[in-house]
């Protein structure tokens, strides 16, 4: 924390620093200035970037003051004092992306660790973290600036001391417990502090969702550019398409999950699945109407037991609605669709038993999920008095034909009951004339073979660390059919277990096959990285980088040793 003594002494430094020359300015912003942006001050007159400096700052989480206060703070107490040395270096630019940590707790010596600095943060709002973070900063050897540590990539023995009897201890690809580390080494109440920070970021965080977050914090640019998250609230209000969900069992794993938006749309159509922080899915539609079309877009995904949030991006209007998948199913709402005839062997969201159901508050159908197989009492009420009652069969779905009840248009209920369970929603019955024409629709159906959807629970089981169960999982789908996406999370799975030359082998078949799969160069790049062929790694990391960027990759790629 700043003392109120040292506060006049920055406050100046900040006035001073807001209002130096123009081309100091743009020394002091390069931390988080875009190319375009630095292109389009660069081409402005002398007399017109006053004005573009003033402007700078609208739309950031942060204001000019409170920047050039940390960017004069990280050169003096992380840099050289020479401006812009702060923020060449690990703190400086987490310190610039974050600010001041809520506390710091300091390991200097230790009998088992190197010097080690932990910076705690309550909340970071821009990672909608609900948990405390820790960062560990620790120094090897006494020499050069403090390094941030990775869960992932150091793993507890970056921060052990070079000492023969406790660097054998761990593996170097351990998935390693605090259990497991506090048994082995036994640390002080002093040094306890260390094994927590040690074994993740935040509380729930796993693998690759370390370094998502890492890689953000470390990127100025990233977190204090123009307020994504700003922006995104906005569009929300603005911008928030009904979502239908529909929960069944999935033989898969997990539950199957069928989304239905309704939305306009005219070129591109993205969804995105998170849990907390970590990416489960995501898929790009590029579409060629002329003009924004109203779309019923339906996809279907097996997703463990969890909390998601789920991101739609329509023409770059985005929504983010929340769904949960409990580890106990029950009986759903009661929903209305009509029902049309598919194909043999055509796999789409919403089709049950042969049958397709579009869904539609006026349909001809009344369904729920169920789950367990059994009998279903349906009852239909006009007031007070029973109009229908009918028993069916439910087998993950159970449907009531609206007209085989006979009813006359008009106002009722209607309930759905279980030997343990209930639902029930009003009902209107409406003539054909009265019920309005749907709009288009809009299927994605290319992730349903059964290949492809065991692989899909196999990936979500690998980035929960749950090894046994992932391979369970692949080993199904390549038994339905072998799948480049199976492969890879095996793969995967081979390097988390530390079996490189497994991992390795499997990785070169795919990449022969097909050269440009992001996912199989990312896993190569760890592997190698493991294996200490540092080069390589670089290479393939870069590699994988020229398809998609991605923040985990360039933060792996900016710790490798240099050679």
């Amino acid at each position: 924390m700043v003392s109120f003594l040292l506060l006049p002494i920055l406050l100046v430094t900040a006035v001073a620093a807001q209002n130096a020359p123009t081309a100091n300015w743009l020394a002091q912003v390069s931390p988080i200035i875009t190319p375009a942006e630095r292109k389009e001050y660069l081409s402005l007159p002398l007399a017109d970037r006053a004005r573009f400096e003033d402007n700078f700052w609208t739309g950031r989480p942060i204001t000019a003051g409170e920047y050039f206060s940390r960017l004069s703070y990280i050169d003096t107490t992380f840099g050289s004092g020479r401006l812009g040395s702060g923020a060449n270096t690990d703190q400086g630019r987490v310190y610039l992306s974050l600010g001041p940590p809520t506390k710091i707790t300091r390991l200097p010596s230790s009998r088992i660790f190197v010097p080690i600095d932990i910076w705690y943060y309550d909340s970071v709002p821009e990672l909608e973290l609900n948990t405390e973070l820790r960062l560990i900063f620790y120094q090897k050897n006494n020499i050069g600036f403090p390094r941030l540590y990775s869960p992932t990539l150091d793993t507890i023995r970056g921060l052990l001391l070079p000492q023969a009897s406790i660097l054998g201890m761990f593996g170097p690809n351990d998935d390693i417990a605090e259990s497991s580390i506090r048994q082995q080494l036994n640390p002080s109440p002093a040094e306890d502090d260390v094994v927590t920070a040690s074994v993740n970021v935040a509380t729930g965080i796993k693998h690759s969702g370390n370094d998502e977050i890492l890689g953000r914090v470390t990127s100025p640019a990233t977190l204090l550019g123009k307020s994504q998250r700003t922006e995104v609230r906005s569009r929300l209000i603005l911008f928030h398409p009904p979502l239908d969900v529909v929960q069944t069992r999935s033989v898969y794993g997990g539950a199957q999950v069928d989304l239905r938006f309704e939305v306009s749309v005219a070129h591109e159509l993205d969804i995105q699945v998170f849990e907390g922080v970590t990416p489960v899915y995501e898929n790009h539609l590029h579409l060629n109407f002329s003009n924004p079309e109203s779309v019923h877009y339906t996809h279907r995904l097996d997703l463990l037991p969890g909390v998601y949030r789920v991101l739609l991006t329509a023409d770059r209007r985005t929504s983010a609605q929340e769904i949960q998948v409990p580890e106990r199913a029950s009986i759903s709402e009661i929903m209305r669709a009509d029902s049309s005839p598919l194909s043999a062997n055509r796999h789409t969201p919403f089709e049950f038993d042969g049958r397709q159901f579009d869904l539609n508050p006026d349909g001809k159908l009344a369904f729920v999920s169920v789950p367990q197989s059994g009998k279903l009492t349906w009852i239909i009420r006009r007031g007070a008095a029973v109009v229908s009652r009918s028993v069916v069969d439910a087998n993950g779905l159970a449907v009531l034909d609206l007209a085989s009840a006979n009813l006359p248009p008009g106002a009722y209920r209607i309930e759905a009951i279980t030997d343990s369970d209930s639902r029930t929603a009003p009902l209107v019955v409406k003539t054909d004339s009265q019920r309005e024409e749907s709009g288009t629709s809009l299927s994605f159906n290319a992730n349903l073979a059964p290949g492809l959807r065991y692989a899909f629970v196999g990936h979500q089981w690998l980035l929960r660390g749950k090894i046994d169960e992932a391979r369970r999982s692949l080993q199904a789908s390549i038994e339905s059919g072998v799948t480049i996406d199976a492969e890879v999370e095996l793969a995967r799975a081979d390097a988390l277990a530390g079996q490189f030359d497994a991992s390795r082998t499997r990785l070169r078949k795919i990449l022969a096959i097909q050269p440009d799969d992001f996912q199989a160069l990312s896993v190569y790049a760890f592997v190698e990285a493991r294996l200490q062929d540092y080069p390589v790694a670089a290479q393939l990391y870069q590699r994988a980088l020229a398809i998609q960027d991605s923040p985990a990759l360039r933060l792996a790629l900016e710790k490798l040793p240099a050679q």
